[in-house]
């Protein structure tokens, strides 16, 4: 029988002090099981500092081209920044990249930057996914696949968004009418089949209605809900955990929900949920070790068909 298994993957670590101590904490006496960093912001290095505290988490890379400067040299990504060297932020990148207004060239640039600055410190992501999704746009997806498989990278975050229970949202929990989320789940679904199709990647991506991504005050009651709905497979839980920082949290448009998934990360009521429902936690590093094993059988067993 297939057994029910569950990555609980925290993004941004690295953005602040304060979310970086509260992934640690979420891993260390919680659930989460692994993280994906931002190479580019001013707490990355303590980020890494702290890793030998968490052998066993996860470390993926979070690539991000709407928050910061880029690592490369802002004249040879010049579609992604503005006049200052920053890049653009979330609202202005998205519409850039809607439009096609954004180089690939510029994309690979800056992907391969960071990815390669990770390595440099001695880290191999384990898997890859960006802040805002901004790798899942139509003018995105080729200078992501390009650059995560030229570097090694196996695993990617899946791009298919699932609901549990399922609550008759037809074409699934995303935005908008029925007709745009029939046509965005088509989309998704299509991307894992083709253009992310050579990567590993989790079956599905845990999602909620958009009214409830927006609101944390029942939180809890979604991750138990979900935990008791979820059938068979492997998936993904991507969360975004932390503490308040001076500073940084008063910008910040989701520091009461950062503070709300790791108190529920850190609840051993939640964690006797998912033990209770038989569901095997397991991080990108996992998933990461499988598809290289995978891949080395196969090698043997077409070496030895030759």
């Amino acid at each position: 029988m297939k057994e029910k298994r569950l990555i609980v993957n925290a993004d941004d670590f690295g953005m602040s002090r304060g979310i970086s101590d509260g992934i640690l904490l979420a891993h260390r006496f919680g659930f989460l099981t692994s993280a994906s960093l931002m190479v580019n912001m001013p707490a990355t290095d303590y980020a890494i500092e702290h890793l030998a505290a968490a052998p066993a988490l996860g470390i993926g890379i979070h690539l991000n081209i709407c928050r910061g400067k880029p690592l490369s040299p802002p004249r040879e990504v010049s579609s992604l920044v503005d006049s200052s060297g920053d890049f653009h932020p979330p609202p202005v990148m998205i519409r850039k990249l809607w439009r096609w207004q954004v180089s690939a060239r510029d994309l690979e640039t800056e992907f391969l930057a960071q990815i390669r600055w990770m390595k440099s410190r001695g880290l191999q992501p384990t898997h890859a996914d960006s802040h805002h999704h901004t790798h899942i746009y139509p003018s995105a997806v080729s200078a992501f696949a390009r650059s995560v498989a030229s570097e090694g990278i196996p695993c990617v975050r899946a791009s298919r968004f699932s609901c549990w229970p399922r609550n008759g949202f037809l074409g699934g929990p995303h935005e908008g009418g029925v007709v745009r989320r029939l046509l965005v789940q088509g989309y998704r679904n299509a991307l894992q089949h083709t253009a992310f199709h050579k990567f590993k990647s989790a079956d599905s991506r845990i999602s909620f209605p958009s009214a409830a991504r927006k609101d944390s005050t029942n939180l809890g009651l979604l991750w138990t809900a979900t935990f008791k709905n979820l059938p068979t497979g492997t998936f993904e839980l991507a969360c975004h955990p932390g503490f308040f920082e001076d500073g940084f949290s008063r910008s910040d448009p989701i520091y009461r929900r950062r503070e709300d998934e790791l108190s529920w990360l850190t609840n051993p009521e939640m964690r006797a949920v998912i033990d209770e429902r038989e569901i095997h936690l397991i991080s990108y590093g996992q998933l990461y070790h499988e598809h290289i094993a995978s891949r080395t059988k196969n090698n043997h067993v077409i070496e030895r068909v030759a």
